[in-house]
């Protein structure tokens, strides 16, 4: 679409309230309480701004907030942690100096803090300012693994998924989104905020992540959607939920094991799709992970090849100002292999292969292994470079509840010794991060004895 074209569909998405108090968020805010919240904050930060901070959880201020910064004509950056020295890194890059937020108490002195106030007869009617292929959105990536990189967001980008995704799954004024990951991480802003609002869905407030938390979340408001990540579907192994309301479940931000996802389908009789992408690329494919297919099948609206292996993508999510080749394709850091027509095999990532004594190792797939032993719940398997620099260490760290020695044995029956882990852990749960992925900065600590 055109800039044009592009721009009216977002000014008809944003300003085109459902009818009579439709709801937002389940049985709390309506999409008119949204738009008077989205009011308050042009009233304080007008043009007054070009960044601000987004140190909420709060899907209703999130959403008032991406208003507000269209019609602003200002930036939103969400920090990967609210911690002083997260954000004062950021602030000395950016010269931030105000944060909207719900909890202005946590923020430090060095912020101002903006809470928003609801008119409840207001009506959101302002042109906007920021054009459609002009940064205006931050994510990070990288928090837990190494330096965090900063990844801007145009409202092609977002929107585009956004009319993507709701017209493809057939989302609408009738879903009810339950989510488990935060709205800060794009796959959960995504689903629990733009696409609600452009599909005049609902969605419930909590961030549910414990099995009692999402049992009562589905007894309570009965959704239609359930969206989540790997780490979650997990859970179900041992803790099983039933739900008959759900038509559809989503996961992403890690591969799924089918296992899980067949138990949850057994539990709830709901297919699993699993999306597959990145912050920098948005979503680029997805599968029937319950189907026994193993194949992504890319999304009709961008393009792909292979190329050594790796997989590169040219498409309407990603940046305009993201570093590309001649033509368009931005290389992602995955390893593929062509499958059928149309699909590709995802092998892992194309940085997950290290020597050992001059020999190469695949971390994820003796990932997977380990993951088949029995009494193994998950696994995690990392390199530490060695003091010289030219050798890796293997480390795994295991969630499971059998003796370590049995697992040690277990190992070294299903993987070759010179990739068996010199260090092999065992942890009742793996640490993760709130977007469901595994914490690696906790993971290196466990392995090294820190904790």
């Amino acid at each position: 679409m055109s800039q044009e074209q592009i721009a009216a569909r977002i000014r008809q998405s944003i300003m085109t309230t459902p009818s009579g108090e439709k709801e937002f968020l389940a049985s709390d805010v309506s999409y008119q309480d949204v738009y008077a919240i989205a009011n308050s904050l042009l009233e304080v930060l007008g043009e007054r701004e070009s960044a601000v901070f987004l140190c909420t959880w709060e899907k209703d201020l999130v959403a008032a907030s991406v208003l507000a910064a269209l019609a602003g004509g200002f930036s939103l950056i969400l920090p990967y942690a609210y911690s002083d020295s997260v954000l004062q890194q950021v602030q000395d890059t950016l010269s931030v100096r105000t944060a909207i937020t719900d909890q202005p108490a946590e923020l430090p002195a060095f912020l101002k803090p903006v809470q928003p106030e609801r008119d409840p007869d207001s009506s959101f009617n302002h042109p906007l300012k920021v054009g459609p292929d002009q940064d205006f959105f931050y994510f990070f990536t990288g928090g837990s693994t190494d330096t965090p990189k900063m990844w801007p967001k145009t409202p092609r980008n977002l929107f585009s998924e956004a009319f993507y995704h709701s017209r493809k799954l057939n989302i609408s004024h009738n879903d009810l989104i339950l989510a488990t990951v935060p709205p800060h991480h794009i796959y959960g802003f995504l689903f629990t905020v733009l696409v609600p609002f452009v599909s005049s869905a609902s969605v419930v407030s909590k961030v549910c992540t414990f099995p009692e938390e999402i049992r009562n979340a589905m007894s309570q408001y009965s959704p239609t959607l359930f969206v989540s990540v790997p780490v979650h579907y997990k859970m179900f192994q041992s803790s099983p939920i039933t739900n008959n309301s759900l038509r559809l479940a989503l996961s992403s931000a890690g591969t799924l094991d089918r296992q899980d996802a067949g138990c949850f389908q057994a539990q709830t009789g709901t297919q699993v799709l699993e999306i597959y992408g990145s912050t920098e690329t948005g979503g680029i494919a997805s599968r029937e992970r319950t189907g026994g297919d193993s194949a992504f099948v890319p999304f009709e609206v961008l393009d792909w090849k292979i190329r050594h292996s790796q997989l590169l993508v040219r498409s309407p999510f990603i940046p305009p100002g993201i570093a590309k080749d001649g033509e368009g394709f931005f290389p992602t850091g995955d390893q593929v292999q062509p499958s059928g027509d149309n699909g590709f095999i995802l092998l892992g990532r194309a940085d997950g292969v290290v020597k050992v004594g001059g020999k190469r190792i695949d971390l994820n797939e003796l990932q997977d292994k380990l993951k088949e032993i029995q009494g193994v719940e998950d696994a995690v398997v990392i390199s530490i470079p060695q003091e010289n620099g030219r050798e890796n260490e293997i480390c795994a760290l295991l969630q499971s509840r059998a003796d370590i020695q049995d697992l040690r044995e277990a190992s070294a029956d299903v993987v070759e010794p010179y990739a068996l882990p010199r260090r092999i852990q065992v942890v009742d749960k793996i640490p993760t991060s709130s977007s469901g992925k595994y914490d690696r900065k906790r993971v290196e600590s466990i392995l090294s004895g820190g904790e």
